[in-house]
C-alpha cells in the first residue's frame, strides 16, 4: 500500500489529474484498491487531496506536509518516503541459514 501511495503523490505532486481508473491501470490493482487508497490519504492522513466532480479526478489542493516530500531534496537524497525493501526478500535472507565453510584440504 505504501509505494501505491507514493506513486499516487507523485502524480498529485506533479500537478497532475489522477483519477482512479488510471492509477488502477498504472498499479496493476483495481479501482476499488485505488479508492480506499484516496480515502486513507484523505481522511485517515488528512492529506490536501479533493475530488473534483467536474472533471472527475483527484487534485492536490494545497501543499503536502514535509513527511510526504516525494520530489527529493537539493542534495539528491529521496526525500519523505524511503524506497521499500520486498518483505519476502528480507525475510527469506533471514531465514536462510549460514553455510560452513571449508577448505578442500580440512576434514
Amino acid at each position: 500500500m505504501l509505494i501505491r501511495i507514493r506513486i499516487i503523490l507523485q502524480h498529485l505532486s506533479n500537478g497532475q489529474r489522477v483519477t482512479a481508473g488510471h492509477m488502477a491501470r498504472l498499479l496493476d490493482v483495481s479501482q476499488r484498491t485505488v479508492a480506499r487508497d484516496f480515502d486513507y490519504m484523505i481522511n485517515g492522513l488528512d492529506l490536501p487531496i479533493k475530488y473534483e466532480f467536474t472533471q472527475r479526478s483527484y487534485v492536490l489542493d494545497g501543499p503536502l506536509p514535509s513527511i510526504f516530500d516525494v520530489t527529493g531534496s537539493k542534495d539528491g537524497a529521496s526525500g519523505g518516503l524511503a524506497p521499500a525493501v520486498p518483505r519476502h526478500r528480507a525475510a527469506a535472507a533471514a531465514a536462510r541459514p549460514k553455510r560452513n565453510v571449508r577448505s578442500r584440504g580440512a576434514k
